[in-house]
């Protein structure tokens, strides 16, 4: 009686469904159209669910999971009757479950409530055989996620995509192949876009990836984000196919179910932010033809569950009716699958309707914003050391149009096109790397020509045009689908105010990183890199005897970071992923430092060059610059050191120069988060005289400005003391192809008036200077590693990070003293800094919060280091056992008081005193705890 009455309840609450329609089957009846099947009268029904899995196993449907613990219901087709069985140990939803061998596998789902719910953390496997559901190999803490596609080739379970924190962010590309007998997990490349909410499904050796979104409950874009193409991993080759527009989702939606029926990939159902009742659109992708057809609609519209084959037929049960998590479903939808066959009488029954307009879009590339664009194109086969120099006598240019967007990129000699990985030295490929930074359809036309010295003439001057097969073509951009720090969601780094703000969203950057060490790509795994022997400058660093080696690091690389020929890199590449776990996002380092320092860093093929360049060292470090920019690391690309000023063309901006810099240029620029520094140290000082003039390095930074089509910003590094900085920063005040300085002080505590006094100097002239605060001084100690300071790095915290932040600074890096372990040259392990590092974290991404351009220092109305903020707000730093004051006299009514703790971050905290009133100078109280600094933030009520 009590299952009865269940039984009663539940179809009660099928018939209560809008728009549900329940019908009986008829054995053995074909159908174009899906129809509503209701099981046998003494049977038992479905429990209602969402956010579960369907799947096929021995002609059995398995209906498993879900929001709560439900029982695993089970539906034989031959019979149309449900039965009850298990529930899995734990409530798990938002899965695609597989079946394998005796058991069906449960892997890539969370557990827990909307909208934080946690990945499982194991695979888990149902024996239907047994009635039995059991825990077995864990899955890596760095790749568990939920919302993932599963799919079954060869004996191996692979998952793609997913999300990592619930419903609130973490949408991945992720890819993945897992090992069910041994339980090896594999990672391999992340597929071209990242989704959540997805399944996946495998044909002809191909796995086909359609519908999903990217979820963001943090952003307030829970369904918003849909991702408009497919993805295709083919086995056979071992790599994702290029995106094109053929790959496009007729109706984009997440949640929805796919299958494979002959050479089609069906998609049913799903959600999203369009409309309220869920999808019951029903579309085919032809593998063959690349074209896509609607199918018959579902009768109800739904998402969150799975289709599955028996036979002859296609079932959906189960799933939500409307977007979110209501009305949850128990009826079964069928479709006769022969009728759908792409022989000539099925497609009489049910007409073809291709949705692409025309057969060019099948082809079209879709790539995303800001994400590199790299195409090949064939010329004369040659080599680095060729007499006809490959590097000076052709020229590749593209140039690429959208609308009124017009950009002309120089190419660049590539070898064999795959250098990085081979370490060729010749072939006939030439590259051109374009960062497209608006979405929306973008035309190329390239052309090649030869003469010697092409690279170094105007763009007009004609030469002797080389034939070029596929000089012309378009491809389609959509916005990207990463999230900061990506550069790639960032956008480029421009420059308002004197800040760094974001080509995405306009919002204030703040720089946080490091200075050290300064020669970061003397990496012995980088093709070509050797040291040459020199003396140490007096008052500098002196090189080890050997290149970096960044072992400490070794343990920061992650499966699925990238390498380079025979799985070289890792040290360096974990070296960055430390920095970016640290919360830093800038780095600085030296291209070229011949007869400098180090004497180990340059782009040519040897030290003795100045015109031939190393193709495959450009190519890893470009894998490298492409890993900081996945990984939030701002490029600061730093072109020569104050000893060798004048080592190219005797410092004026002549051949080498130009082909130098072009060469970086063409090679790096596209980079969104990258600024170009015209030197260390740039200019003459008594130790160092043989250097550039005011007129070269105006000549300099006016080459890069014209050259560089992305417009990065261009920096000067300054020397030590003020009066070095009176006689070569004045000059330049108001020239606009300089942006800023990279700021050096040799005594911490003259950084807030120092930098005060050269954005006050820049306004005046007319050309604001973005000033970040790189090298603090003196020179044998900068930042000392946390070991070698008493007081946790007090003077640096107070006087360099917050005091050029309260003067209106856009950042810091921190340079490493020469007379210490782990020095400006030396350093192998970031880690001997952390604590700088979490310092340098709490105060760079606290500023970033705020509203900074137009702020302006405000030190007079208090007794330190204070800035006033364009929304009426202050900032103010206090010293341990001080009380702070602030004068309000021209400010009128309430104010609060809040404070930071700069040292151990966290939320805002309360004083003594929670509010003053303006009017007067008003002390703000004591802090929550004497014994240490704080900054004061005062905000109008």
């Amino acid at each position: 009686m009590v299952v009865a009455a269940r039984r009663r309840n539940k179809l009660r609450r099928a018939l209560s469904v809008p728009g549900l329609v329940l019908a009986f089957a008829i054995s053995g009846c074909t159908s174009t159209q899906w129809i509503s099947i209701d099981a046998a009268l003494d049977s038992d029904i479905p429990t209602a669910r969402h956010e579960s899995a369907l799947v096929a196993h021995e002609d059995k449907l398995y209906l498993i999971g879900g929001r709560r613990n439900n029982p695993t219901d089970v539906y034989d087709p031959a019979t149309q009757r449900w039965t009850q069985r298990a529930s899995p140990p734990i409530e798990i939803h938002h899965m695609q479950a597989v079946s394998h061998g005796d058991a069906i596998y449960l892997i890539g789902a969370v557990t827990g409530g909307w909208p934080t719910e946690t990945p499982v953390d194991r695979v888990l496997k149902y024996y239907p055989s047994d009635d039995r559901y059991e825990w077995t190999h864990e899955i890596p803490p760095a790749r568990r996620r939920g919302g993932a596609g599963v799919v079954v080739h060869d004996d191996k379970i692979y998952l793609i995509g997913g999300i990592t924190h619930g419903h609130m962010s973490g949408s991945q590309a992720w890819f993945d192949e897992y090992d069910p007998t041994t339980g090896q997990w594999r990672v391999l490349p992340d597929a071209p876009n990242a989704r959540d909410h997805v399944h996946g499904v495998v044909s002809n050796s191909r796995l086909y990836v359609f519908a999903g979104r990217r979820t963001s409950r943090a952003t307030g874009q829970d369904l918003d984000l849909t991702v408009a193409h497919g993805n295709v991993f083919d086995f056979k080759q071992a790599r994702w196919l290029p995106v094109t527009e053929a790959l496009r989702l007729p109706t984009q939606r997440a949640g929805a179910a796919v299958m494979t029926w002959d050479d089609e990939i069906i998609v049913a159902g799903g959600e999203s932010a369009s409309q309220v009742p869920a999808h019951n659109e029903v579309e085919a992708y032809n593998t063959r033809t690349a074209t896509w057809r609607r199918l018959p609609s579902l009768q109800q519209g739904r998402h969150g569950t799975a289709l599955a084959v028996v036979g002859d037929d296609a079932y959906i049960v189960a799933g939500s009716g409307k977007r979110g998590g209501e009305p949850e479903l128990i009826d079964i939808e069928r479709l006769t699958l022969p009728a759908l066959s792409s022989s000539v009488t099925a497609a009489q029954q049910l007409p073809q309707q291709p949705i692409t307009d025309t057969p060019s879009q099948n082809t079209t590339p879709v790539y995303q914003q800001w994400h590199t664009v790299t195409l090949n194109f064939a010329g004369p086969a040659t080599s680095e050391t060729e007499a006809k120099n490959p590097f000076t006598d052709y020229r590749l240019q593209v140039l690429f149009e959208n609308g009124s967007e017009r950009f002309t990129i120089r190419g660049f000699y590539a070898a064999d096109g795959k250098a990085a990985d081979s370490g060729a030295d010749s072939g006939n490929i030439w590259q051109v790397r374009f960062a497209p930074p608006t979405a929306g359809e973008w035309h190329y036309v390239a052309s090649f020509d030869t003469g010697e010295d092409i690279v170094l003439l105007p763009g007009s001057f004609d030469g002797e045009p080389l034939p070029l097969a596929n000089s012309a073509g378009h491809f389609t951009v959509m916005p990207s689908d990463k999230s900061a720090p990506d550069f790639r969601a960032i956008g480029q780094l421009g420059i308002k105010d004197g800040y760094f703000v974001s080509a995405h969203d306009s919002k204030t950057w703040i720089k946080g990183g490091t200075n050290s060490p300064e020669n970061l790509l003397a990496f012995y795994d980088f093709d070509g890199t050797y040291r040459v022997a020199a003396d140490a400058r007096d008052g500098e660093a002196a090189p080890a005897g050997d290149l970096h080696h960044f072992a400490p690091h070794l343990t920061d690389w992650r499966d699925g970071d990238p390498t380079w020929r025979d799985a070289r890199g890792k040290e360096i590449v974990g070296a960055i992923n430390y920095l970016a776990d640290s919360g830093m996002n800038a780095a600085y380092f030296l291209t070229m430092n011949i007869t400098g320092d180090g004497n180990d860093i340059w782009p040519y093929l040897t030290h003795e060059h100045r015109d031939r360049f190393d193709v495959s060292k450009l190519a890893q470090w470009e894998r490298l610059f492409a890993h900081m920019q996945r990984r939030g690391i701002m490029l600061h690309v730093v072109t020569q050191e104050t000893e060798n000023e004048r080592l190219l063309d005797d410092g004026d901006t002549r051949r080498e120069r130009k082909l130098y810099l072009a060469e970086l240029i063409a090679r790096f620029a596209h980079h969104p988060g990258l600024v170009w520094n015209l030197g260390e140290e740039n200019g003459p000082t008594d130790w160092s005289p043989h250097a550039q003039n005011t007129v070269q390095r105006e000549s300099m930074a006016r080459y890069i400005a014209q050259q560089d089509p992305y417009s990065n910003p261009v920096l000067l590094h300054t020397h030590a003391t003020a009066h070095h900085k009176d006689e070569i920063l004045t000059p330049l005040l108001g020239f606009d192809a300089i942006d800023g300085l990279s700021f050096q002080v040799d005594d911490p505590k003259r950084v807030n008036a120092e930098l005060i006094r050269w954005r006050e100097a820049a306004a005046r002239a007319g050309h604001d200077w973005l000033i970040t605060m790189d090298e603090i001084g003196p020179w044998h100690t900068g930042a000392v590693p946390d070991a070698d300071s008493t007081d946790n790095h007090q003077s640096l915290r107070r006087h360099v990070l917050w005091g050029s932040l309260l003067a209106g600074s856009a950042g810091v890096e921190w340079y490493f003293g020469a007379k210490f372990d782990a020095n400006d040259l030396t350093s192998e392990d970031w880690r001997k800094r952390d604590s700088l590092w979490q310092q340098t974290r709490i105060a760079t991404q606290f500023m970033q919060r705020l509203s900074l351009r137009r702020a302006t220092p405000c030190n007079a109305l208090t007794h330190s280091y204070c800035l006033a903020l364009n929304d009426g707000r202050y900032l103010i730093y206090s010293n341990a056992g001080t009380t702070p004051s602030l004068d309000l006299s021209a400010a009128l009514g309430d104010f609060q008081i809040d404070w930071l703790d700069v040292m151990n971050g966290g939320a805002l905290q309360k004083g003594s005193l929670e509010r003053v009133t303006g009017n007067a100078e008003r002390e703000l109280g004591n802090a929550p705890m004497s014994d240490r600094d704080w900054v004061v933030l005062v905000s109008p009520l």
